[in-house]
């Protein structure tokens, strides 16, 4: 059929003058391909000598040192010298520079159970922010693991990871990346691996396989799979992280109970089949270090946040251990204050008994500061005091009094209790105390029922009595 049009194009464009326009209306196809019928090297119309020669050597200095320019490209840097030919006398003649690329052929990749994972981050932007999706995918199973994070750095990667991990019940042999800076840090004149992920790599005992630049087909499976969550991603709406996680979860749930096209099995299925190795018996924690200096005002500055740390470290330098949930700040490996991590901008978290000490030596303005602290502290807390002040009671005393059990008790266990207090409507300061400090609890030891044990005591032995099993 090809060959009985491609005839007919050449006998009008050659014999009857028609122009490709008209030889492709005259026969009903797209000019496109009247192009490609007709065009060879002895048919196609030649481009005047007077027109481009003038400009032949500049073209093919240009081809020497460029040889991906494209015709339109040509074009434009020939105007800027004075062509005043048209664009089609331009790509006639740079066609023989303009090689086509051969179409790229892979051998496909076959894995065996157990043998390999292939991760990678997928970034989107939605109404109410931007995400990161860490995307991991079993090599034999295709058995999916997903879930989107409010940032990429290291702590969110490695917590990726480590529930990839337990949801499939143990680690591939091997784990395929590209070139992400948690992975590798560079390349030349060797490859060189980020210290802290190697580390996680010996702790699971899994082996690190990083792509070639610019070869995305090393790991085809994660590559497919980004694109198909981008797909759902796209016909779906979201309010917030949470509402996300939860819809993609349940779509790959579903995915993972569907058929493969290629396997033939049902990923969940297959997940039996893989022989994974076993997880370590101690978790490894997801942490990222960050150095800092403490302000003179007690306070630490974390992803633009300030977070609180008792005054008397004020002006030190620290340690920030952040994690996906929360974060540890360490002073010479002591750790000093603990907060719940936030993502927002430019947010104060402050937790009030780190003010105590600063606050015994003003107390003249003990009793106010408690009461802007404890106010500032949590929603919850700020509603409980406005509620007792309602009834009457001195909200600076109250304030005090909640400020107090700060000292053994932590701030969330505080803030619990607080909102147990509220859900009741019972708006006293020691109704909260009574569920921190039920009534007789220390008056009621627990006893082992061998009394005996309570006064077991040794005798220490030297050190020498050791050296014999050395």
């Amino acid at each position: 059929m090809d060959e009985a049009l491609q005839s007919q194009a050449r006998h009008l464009y050659a014999v009857e003058k028609l122009s490709m326009r008209q030889v492709a209306q005259k026969i009903g196809i797209s000019r496109k391909k009247a192009a490609r019928l007709i065009i060879t090297d002895n048919l196609a119309r030649k481009v005047p000598d007077s027109i481009i020669k003038p400009y032949e050597g500049l073209i093919h200095e240009w081809y020497r040192e460029y040889p991906f320019l494209q015709a339109i490209q040509v074009y434009e840097r020939l105007k800027s010298y004075g062509f005043t030919g048209g664009y089609t006398a331009v790509k006639e003649y740079t066609q023989p520079f303009r090689k086509k690329r051969r179409k790229k052929a892979y051998h496909e990749l076959v894995f065996l159970p157990g043998q390999e994972a292939q991760v990678d981050w997928m970034q989107r932007t939605l109404p109410f922010g931007v995400v990161y999706g860490f995307v991991y995918i079993l090599a034999f199973s295709r058995y999916l693991y997903v879930r989107f994070y409010p940032r990429n750095s290291m702590e969110f990667f490695l917590d990726g990871h480590i529930e990839a991990f337990r949801e499939t019940g143990g680690v591939a042999g091997t784990n395929r990346y590209d070139n992400l800076k948690s992975v590798v840090i560079s390349r030349k004149p060797d490859i060189t691996y980020n210290a802290q992920f190697l580390d996680f790599a010996r702790h699971y005992r899994f082996s690190i396989y990083a792509c070639n630049p610019g070869k995305a087909n090393e790991k085809g499976r994660v590559e497919r799979v980004i694109r198909d969550i981008g797909s759902f991603i796209r016909v779906n709406t979201f309010k917030d992280i949470e509402e996300l996680n939860k819809k993609v979860s349940l779509w790959r749930i579903e995915r993972n109970n569907r058929v493969h096209r290629t396997t033939e099995e049902r990923p969940l299925v297959l997940l039996k089949k893989e022989r994974l190795k076993g997880l370590p018996q101690i978790p490894y924690k997801p942490y990222r270090v960050q150095q800092a200096s403490i302000s003179t005002t007690g306070f630490v500055y974390f992803d633009t946040n300030r977070y609180s740390v008792p005054s008397s470290y004020s002006g030190m330098p620290c340690d920030i251990f952040a994690y996906p949930g929360h974060i540890e700040i360490t002073v010479k490996g002591r750790k000093i204050a603990v907060h719940p991590r936030t993502f927002k901008k430019k947010t104060k978290i402050e937790n009030p008994s780190h003010r105590e000490r600063l606050l015994e030596i003003t107390p003249n303005f003990k009793h106010q500061r408690i009461y802007q602290l404890m106010k500032a502290m949590d929603k919850n807390m700020e509603q409980f005091i406005v509620c007792t002040q309602q009834e009457g009671q001195d909200p600076l005393a109250v304030a005090y009094g909640l400020f107090k059990l700060l000292k053994g008790n932590a701030k969330e266990t505080l803030i619990s209790a607080v909102k147990e207090a509220l859900s009741g409507k019972i708006y006293k300061a020691a109704y909260v105390q009574s569920l921190l400090q039920p009534s007789g609890y220390q008056d009621n030891p627990v006893h082992p029922q061998d009394a005996g044990l309570l006064s077991i005591d040794y005798e220490g032995r030297d050190l020498s009595d050791y050296d014999e099993l050395i």
